[in-house]
Order: structure tokens, then C-alpha cells, then sequence
């Protein structure tokens, strides 16, 4: 009798060790996959809170890497194809556009591009001009880091559509300054000289206009960078002097992109001009 009670006495001690070892374990596996999920929180936490990188690059309206309206003075890698689609709408003539374009990267520092809109306003719709150019960035401008030129020229002919009028061809050389501060801030600067001549109706004749749009970015995050921008002498509508857009808006993606934004049209009566868009990368 003796026997059986110290036999069941070793296994109930059994039992209750094997017990207290694995709740030990259970409750050190909990510990340690708490500790890591935590370490996990602060290393995302703090990737988000020391991110110094810049702005994501992106395209502009016409699909040209830029901020919305204005190119900067990065290009596409060497056969590096890139592409955007947007809407916009211009409450100054009730004006109503679907931007497109595609650029090409020839070389590491040489990118041609081309593209066109769909445009509708007071009655009249249909394609307008078709722009193309090219691009060359020269890099970091002498010892002075994070300071990037490039210089570039742009011409258009159109309207494709004839109910948007006929004959006008556009040449459009310019140049653009990019810096990015350490804290990832950066400001762009673009200056370029239109000249367009038309001839319809029996008349012909040149003008010509400086072009100066200004802007910063800033990232506040790796997926999320903030552009704001002054475009002055913008050509809005294509065939018409002027349109100056003064745009706040948000980027986000990297090879596939969104990008959004919203503003007032400065240039004439004031409007309220606002829109949204598309851009693919390639690898």
C-alpha cells in the first residue's frame, strides 16, 4: 500500500514539475514574442521618425520627371521607360483636361519625351497640342552637394484637333536647379523662354514669354512626400498666354504612383484648378 501512495505521490509531483515547466515556457515564448513585436514597433517607429531621404521623384502633366507642372532636374535611367495620365479641371473657362505623356531614358543623363491632353471647355473638345523634347541632366553642379542642373527644350504643335484651332507651333528651351537639404527638403527652380507663331484665318505672327515656376517638396515619409508650387506663365490651355497655378498636393508610391492636388489659377480671373493622376515606372 505503501508503494502505490509514494507512485502516486512521484507522478503528481511529475505532473505538477511538468506543468510549472511548460507555463515557464509558454510564458517566456509570450515574453519574447512581445519583447520582438515591440522592438519591431520602435525600429518602424523610428525608421518614420529619422527618415532623411528626399522627395519621391515623380511625373509631371506632361510626363516628364518634375513636381505637377514643372520638370526638376533629375532624368530617367538608360532605358528606363516612364509614363502618367491625369485629370484636371480649371474653373476659369470651365476647362477640363486629360493630361498624358511618356518619357524615355537614352542614356543615364539623357531623356526625350513626348505627349498631348484631351481638352474640353465651352463647347469645344479634342486633342490638344503634341509636345515633345528632350532633357539632359548634368548631375551635381561642381563640389556644391545635393545641387543637381539639368537643361532641357520642349516644342508643340497643334491643336490636333481642329475645333481647337490650327497652326501654332511652340519652342520652348529652359533650365532647372534642384537642391535637397540633408533633412530631405528640397526646392526646384525652373526658368525657360516659350515662343510660339501661329498662322489662321489669314493672319500670322510670334510672341514670346519667360516662364518661371518655382516649388518645394518635402518627404514626410518614404511613401509620402508634399509638393508645393508656383508654375507662373503656365501654359494651361495650351493655345492661350498665361495660366499661373499655384498648387499644394500629396505624392505617394514608387513604381506605380498616385499623386493629387489642389489649388487656384492665378493668371486672369482667378480659379480654382485641381486634379489627380497615374504614373508606372519601369524597373
Amino acid at each position: 500500500m505503501k508503494f502505490w501512495n509514494r507512485l502516486a505521490v512521484a507522478v503528481m509531483a511529475l505532473l505538477f514539475a511538468m506543468s510549472l515547466g511548460l507555463g515557464q515556457s509558454l510564458a517566456a515564448e509570450k515574453s519574447k514574442k512581445k519583447k520582438k513585436e515591440e522592438k519591431h514597433e520602435m525600429m518602424v517607429m523610428k525608421h518614420h521618425e529619422s527618415y532623411t531621404g528626399g522627395p519621391i521623384e515623380g511625373l509631371n502633366l506632361a510626363g516628364k520627371p518634375g513636381y505637377f507642372i514643372s520638370d526638376d532636374a533629375s532624368v530617367l535611367r538608360q532605358g528606363q521607360i516612364a509614363g502618367s495620365a491625369h485629370l484636371t479641371f480649371d474653373s476659369w473657362g470651365s476647362a477640363l483636361q486629360v493630361p498624358f505623356g511618356a518619357s524615355f531614358g537614352i542614356t543615364d543623363k539623357l531623356m526625350v519625351n513626348v505627349n498631348t491632353s484631351f481638352f474640353t471647355a465651352t463647347g469645344e473638345s479634342g486633342l490638344n497640342f503634341l509636345g515633345f523634347g528632350a532633357k539632359y541632366g548634368f548631375g551635381q553642379l561642381g563640389n556644391v552637394k545635393n545641387l543637381n542642373i539639368a537643361a532641357g527644350v520642349d516644342f508643340a504643335v497643334g491643336p490636333l484637333s481642329n475645333s481647337l484651332g490650327s497652326g501654332v507651333f511652340s519652342f520652348d528651351p529652359y533650365g532647372v536647379v534642384t537642391y535637397t537639404f540633408v533633412d530631405g527638403l528640397q526646392l526646384n527652380g525652373k526658368l525657360g523662354l516659350e515662343i510660339q507663331t501661329y498662322s489662321f484665318g489669314g493672319f500670322s505672327g510670334s510672341y514670346s514669354f519667360f516662364q518661371l515656376d518655382l516649388g518645394a517638396a518635402y518627404p514626410f515619409d518614404k511613401d509620402l512626400t508634399g509638393i508645393a508650387e508656383l508654375a507662373t506663365n503656365g501654359v494651361v490651355y495650351g493655345t492661350n498666354v498665361g495660366g499661373t497655378p499655384l498648387l499644394v498636393g500629396i505624392r505617394t508610391g514608387h513604381d506605380v504612383q498616385f499623386q493629387a492636388f489642389g489649388g487656384l489659377d492665378l493668371g486672369g480671373q482667378v480659379g480654382l484648378f485641381v486634379g489627380g493622376g497615374i504614373s508606372l515606372f519601369s524597373e
